[in-house]
């Protein structure tokens, strides 16, 4: 069977299933034509004939109608297939004529067509409408009674006279034609209420979309695509794209940078040659500037970390505590212990210009800024203070206290306070070279220890001022400054230290301005005779007969009998005119000036060895 409407071959039904016009059926066409035949009683030589003559042979003309059946007849007057009966079955504008029941439960509210005036297409091009039922109610009963209209008609072969059968009334037939068209009526109707159904479902799908409610409009475009109503399969996958957008900021929030940037791409390539494409490329630079930094910080080249994260734009400031953390990493570094801890509380009162450091404002503040300056001790206030809010800051602050108890006890062993930097060192543990530190202190103690006794021992040896030059080396170790000062003898009295006997008498003056120890020896170098002359002062002793070598030493400081003056005295041994002997006779005395200046009645020349030359 061929459709009269669109051309296509169909099998059967009362509605082309391509295009919805009513369709004709066979049994149909034939009731028409068997209608158009004359009845017997209308043809006076019917009765006559001794073959029934075929409808399509009766005679063109039809005597007129008696009574009602000629306002029927234009009824019965009917074209197959036509036009005007395409055109009733499936009107072009969608036309709501009688409330509906059998709505699609899927849809539970209905609004207004948005343009009345759109041509609405009778067919669904992806899902034609299914031919309809035929009617419940009052009009299945007529319907019934045109079923014989359906059967095939016979065509008449016997050549016997048939006898005359009584006119068929036309009111069945109109009946059933009324069926059909009512039945046409309902199915254009069905169509257009579904294709309505469809509008409502798309507009709100675009609603949803325009409110960002993109979950919803996915949903509704995607059960719209299946029916390929429109532009829904472009606006579903466009919610689906929208729908993963609306994700990137979570992954990034994740730094999950390789699923933001598969997103974005899958939003640039949507959106290409739109802003919105350029706004995703733009912000997919960004994550991949985010995740080569954050790479480089893993790496530790905190300086190109830096840098990046500084070139940021629209992550800037969601960064920006990592360019205080990169400059935390620098002075880890650098071991700038205080500038850790000053960025660690820059990021925590959210001032990651750090300008409290020379503004500050609270109490906290001045402490940090005191201490970023000045340095400090106080470990226990900066970790009241400190708050870090990470692993990483906690690992930077462990970091920068250990660093600031490094410096302390470097700085301890500098001072000679060994013992307080080894327990420092000890607490330290591997960090950094605190155990190279803790030995380099111990043996800087061991070797002061052992200087310091050594001072002792020459003191105890009457040695002061030896004992005095040791001590003084180790001054700022243990009291070694004091026992240098207590190594300072008290000058001897005039004429104190005599040693000596004969019966020959020299007399000793002194210069004004120093004192002086004299010693003479014999001609064996043993000493016979001493005697110490205050500054200024003369004293005698006792010789016997012979030869002498006589030397003195000159000082202002006293270290005993065996320093003497000291480092600064000057020891000479005394020339006699031009012999450095003297020769003594019984029965003289002699008087010996000490030379001070250019006075003196005697040379002299310097002793080598110093003290320990006498």
């Amino acid at each position: 069977m061929i459709c009269s409407n669109c051309g296509k071959e169909i099998e059967g039904g009362k509605f082309c299933p391509f295009c919805g016009t009513a369709v004709e059926t066979p049994e149909a066409q034939a009731e028409a034509l068997a209608e158009e035949a004359p009845a017997a009683e209308e043809a006076p030589a019917a009765e006559e004939a001794a073959e029934a003559t075929p409808a399509e042979e009766a005679p063109a003309e039809e005597p007129a109608a008696e009574g009602p059946a000629s306002e029927d007849a234009p009824e019965i007057e009917q074209t197959p297939a036509s036009e005007e009966a395409a055109a009733e079955a499936a009107p072009s504008e969608p036309s709501i004529l009688e409330p509906v029941e059998a709505i699609s439960s899927e849809v539970t509210e209905t609004a207004p067509i948005e343009n009345p005036t759109e041509t609405v297409p009778s067919p669904i091009d992806a899902a034609p409408a299914p031919a309809p039922a035929p009617a419940e109610g009052p009009a299945a009963e007529p319907a019934a009674e045109a079923a014989p209209v359906a059967a095939p008609v016979e065509t008449p072969v016997a050549a016997a006279p048939v006898e005359a059968k009584p006119k068929k009334s036309k009111k069945p037939l109109i009946i059933a034609l009324s069926i059909i068209g009512a039945v046409i009526i309902l199915a254009g109707a069905g169509v257009g209420i579904f294709y309505y159904l469809l509008v409502q479902k798309y507009n709100k799908a675009s609603d949803a979309f325009d409110n960002g409610d993109y979950e919803q409009s996915l949903q509704l475009y995607t059960e719209l695509k299946t029916f390929k109503f429109k532009d829904s399969e472009y606006w579903a996958e466009c919610s689906q794209v929208e729908l993963d957008y609306q994700k990137v900021d979570g992954l990034i929030e994740q730094e999950d940078f390789d699923g933001a940037i598969t997103i974005l791409d899958e939003v640039i390539e949507f959106y290409e040659g739109d802003s919105k494409s350029d706004d995703a490329l733009a912000l997919k630079t960004e994550c991949e500037t985010v995740k080569e930094a954050f790479a480089d910080k893993s790496a530790k080249n905190y300086f190109e970390a830096k840098n990046k994260f500084t070139a940021l734009t629209t992550l800037k400031d969601k960064y920006a505590v990592q360019v205080n953390l990169c400059d935390a990493h620098l002075a880890e570094n650098n071991r700038a212990w205080m500038t850790i801890i000053a960025n660690l509380y820059g990021i925590q009162s959210n001032d990651l210009a750090l300008a409290y450091i020379k503004a500050p404002k609270t109490d906290n503040d001045k402490f940090i800024s005191e201490a970023f300056d000045k340095g400090t001790t106080d470990y226990d206030k900066i970790t009241s203070i400190v708050k870090p809010a990470d692993d990483e800051q906690k690992a930077l602050l462990e970091t920068a206290i250990k660093g600031l108890k490094y410096d302390n006890a470097v700085q301890l062993v500098e001072k000679l306070d060994f013992e307080k930097a080894m327990a420092i060192f000890t607490e330290l543990g591997d960090f950094l070279d605190s155990k190279a530190q803790y030995d380099s202190a111990k043996g800087k103690m061991d070797e002061l220890n052992k200087k310091y006794d050594a001072a002792q021992a020459l003191y105890d040896n009457g040695e002061y001022y030896k004992a005095m030059v040791a001590w003084n080396e180790i001054s700022e170790w243990k009291d070694s400054a004091d026992k240098a000062k207590s190594c300072k003898q008290t000058m001897p009295d005039n004429g104190s230290m005599k040693k000596g006997s004969g019966s020959i008498s020299m007399k000793i003056n002194a210069p004004s301005s120093i004192n002086a120890l004299l010693r003479v020896y014999n001609s064996s170098g043993e000493v016979v005779a001493q005697t110490f002359i205050a500054a200024g002062k003369n004293t005698t002793i006792k010789l016997g007969a012979g030869t002498y070598t006589i030397k003195v030493a000159y000082g202002t400081e006293w270290y005993g009998e065996k320093d003497l003056f000291g480092a600064k005295g000057a020891y000479l041994q005394l020339k006699n005119g031009t012999s450095e002997t003297f020769s003594l006779k019984k029965n003289y005395t002699y008087t010996l000036t000490l030379q001070s200046g250019t006075s003196g009645n005697v040379g002299s020349k310097t002793v080598s060895g110093g003290a320990e030359g006498m």
